[in-house]
């Protein structure tokens, strides 16, 4: 419907160009023509002999403006302009023949003068026409390159990311990226928590929330800054099945998947590990889809999910700490704590 649309709006608007460039000839035929007309009586009432024929003009603009076609309809209404009074009168010193190639003789100038110029001139706008064409065209193949450019990319990335999926990572490069981790500043602690990510999950896109008074908050996601994502609150679908329930959501599975809407393909509880009813937050994992994930992606994100809240409370403090060097997005100041909702209480306890 939305093609049949489109479809309609531009043949109306191809109309209304077509009405608005004939209406525009019109009316730069009566303009020259007025003109013309005009200039001719001013002649006569001064008796001064008008040579050449003010009605010259407009054969010739017209022809130079708008090619053989109008040029011939300008000669045209020249001849009839011409004699639209009668015919002059033949003189005493000429023949038939004579006073037919006297009063011919303007008329066939008229057409002989649009006949050369328009033809050069209809020339012109053809060739323009087709270079336009050709520009159109070129830009339209130009347009399909990069737009299979962008797919070829985004189809690149997502083999790498499988490719960083199913690769076997050693216990070595894990060790690493744990270690690094536990050194990293603030500055680059989403970068090595990425890294982790995607070393453990091959899902360069995921976001991390922390259960608070609002619910359960987005407080990081590296792949698009800052706190991008919108909060999960009490009253989510998606709230009580990781929170209340502590399962893992999954897009394969159709009611997840409405649960998820386009937060993600995955997500999951961030538990305790000292006390592991107590949900501290949750891990979504984006994607193109679930085909890119490794097959023991739930193993995977489980070891992920139990590294990420054994650092919960040092991701809630640069989150603090991001909010606090920008006030002018929250005023550097958290909302004060509320009292969470009775069916999470005892997830909170």
């Amino acid at each position: 419907m939305t093609g049949v649309a489109e479809g309609a709006t531009r043949a109306g608007a191809v109309r209304r160009s077509r009405w608005s460039a004939a209406l525009r000839i019109v009316f730069e035929f009566a303009l020259m023509f007025g003109i013309a007309v005009l200039a001719k009586q001013a002649f006569v009432a001064a008796g001064a002999t008008s040579y050449p024929n003010p009605l010259w003009l407009p054969v010739i603009v017209l022809s130079l403006q708008h090619g053989l076609t109008a040029g011939l309809a300008a000669a045209i209404i020249a001849a009839g302009l011409q004699f639209s009074g009668g015919l002059p009168p033949a003189l005493m010193t000429e023949d038939m023949y004579g006073f037919i190639a006297r009063i011919a003789a303007e008329p066939m100038g008229w057409t002989c003068v649009a006949l050369l110029i328009g033809h050069i001139r209809s020339r012109q706008i053809a060739n323009h026409a087709e270079l336009e064409a050709e520009l159109a065209e070129r830009d339209h193949h130009s347009a399909a390159v990069a737009d299979l450019c962008h797919d070829l990319r985004a189809r690149a990335e997502m083999l790498e990311r499988q490719i960083a999926a199913h690769g076997q990572a050693s216990a070595i490069d894990i060790a690493e990226a744990i270690s690094a981790l536990d050194h990293a500043a603030f500055d680059d602690f989403a970068q090595r928590l990425t890294r982790f990510v995607v070393l453990m999950t091959g899902a360069a896109e995921f976001s991390v929330y922390l259960l608070r008074a609002v619910g359960l908050e987005a407080v990081l996601q590296p792949a698009a800054g800052h706190k991008p994502a919108a909060d999960v609150g009490f009253d989510d679908p998606l709230f009580a099945a990781v929170v209340n329930e502590r399962r893992l959501v999954s897009a394969a599975r159709p009611a997840d998947a409405a649960l998820l809407g386009a937060r993600g393909l995955l997500a999951g509880p961030l538990l305790d590990g000292n006390v592991p009813d107590r949900v501290l937050g949750m891990l979504v994992l984006g994607g193109a889809s679930l085909d890119d994930q490794p097959d023991d992606i739930g193993r995977r994100f489980a070891v992920t999910a139990a590294e990420l809240s054994r650092l919960a409370s040092r991701i809630g403090l640069i989150d603090d700490w991001q909010l606090a060097a920008a006030p002018g997005r929250s005023n550097g100041h958290r909302p004060p704590a509320a009292t969470p909702r009775a069916d999470s209480e005892l997830t909170l306890q």
